[in-house]
């Protein structure tokens, strides 16, 4: 749950993801753990308004749904992210088959969940999408390492860039990470209100501006880029095609609040 000042709305990277991928017409099944309480039935609510399965949602006990907090500052924000909470507990002890899994950093902050990640990772995906949210203190070195080790495709802001350069040892430009992720095939540089890049394992490159938006706050502005991009790359598409599709995403929710598409898309 994102708590905003004037209220709290079902959201996280994964479930923006999915929704996001969900609405432009794929399967989705989101791996997750919940509490027991309101906050786990508004979440499972939002997962079937959108069809996207819960057979891997998992329950816990004891610990509470996740939360995380918003504070805004002009056009950018910040965030706090609350502990302890169910999904540091995920355990995925059956992974749903799939050709495409994307998954994030933030899940190395749990030694459990790590060992999750783990399990998903030894599946043969035809697609597997490193999305990187480098939220301190919340950053796990070894989660980059092998996230970089697994990963055909990766996404990255230019800062989030410059801090995984640091963490495995190399400059922080794409010949390095290519260097340094032998199954990486692709690059995605997000730039803010300067649009993208997007980088092929051939060296070839392509850039795209973002438009002059409206911004109500850029919450999930990233992740509906990836979902725009696995879409594109999954269909074949060129890489300034596929860039652009990403673009377009992001660009789809600025003028909203929260990171949700709109029920009607697809």
């Amino acid at each position: 749950m994102d708590v905003y000042p004037d209220r709290r709305v079902v959201a996280g990277s994964p479930v923006h993801v999915a929704a996001h991928l969900a609405a432009m017409g794929w399967a989705v099944t989101l791996a997750t753990r919940v509490g027991q309480d309101a906050e786990a039935s508004k979440i499972r609510a939002v997962l079937r308004l959108y069809g996207i399965s819960e057979m891997a949602v998992e329950s816990d006990p004891l610990l509470p749904t996740g939360s995380v907090t918003i504070t805004f500052e002009g056009d950018s924000h910040s965030f706090h992210i609350h502990r302890p909470a169910a999904w540091d507990s995920l355990e995925l002890l059956e992974s749903p088959s799939a050709d495409v899994a994307v998954f994030g950093s933030l899940i190395g902050r749990s030694p459990v969940a790590r060992m999750a990640l783990g399990r998903l990772l030894e599946q043969d995906f035809a697609m597997r999408v490193f999305d990187v949210n480098l939220r301190p203190p919340d950053v796990h070195a070894g989660t980059i390492h092998r996230g970089l080790e697994a990963a055909t495709v990766l996404k990255v802001s230019n800062d989030e860039l410059s801090e995984v350069a640091r963490i495995i040892e190399k400059p922080a430009e794409a010949r390095s990470v290519f260097g340094y992720g032998k199954n990486l095939e692709w690059l995605a540089v997000t730039q803010g209100a300067s649009g993208a890049e997007l980088w092929h394992r051939s060296g070839r490159s392509w850039s795209h501006p973002a438009r002059r938006s409206t911004v109500t706050d850029t919450v999930g502005a990233g992740d509906a880029f990836t979902a725009g991009l696995v879409n594109g790359l999954w269909q074949g598409v060129a890489g300034e095609e596929a860039l652009a599709m990403a673009v377009a995403a992001a660009e789809s929710i600025l003028g909203q609040r929260g990171g949700l598409p709109s029920i009607d898309r697809g």
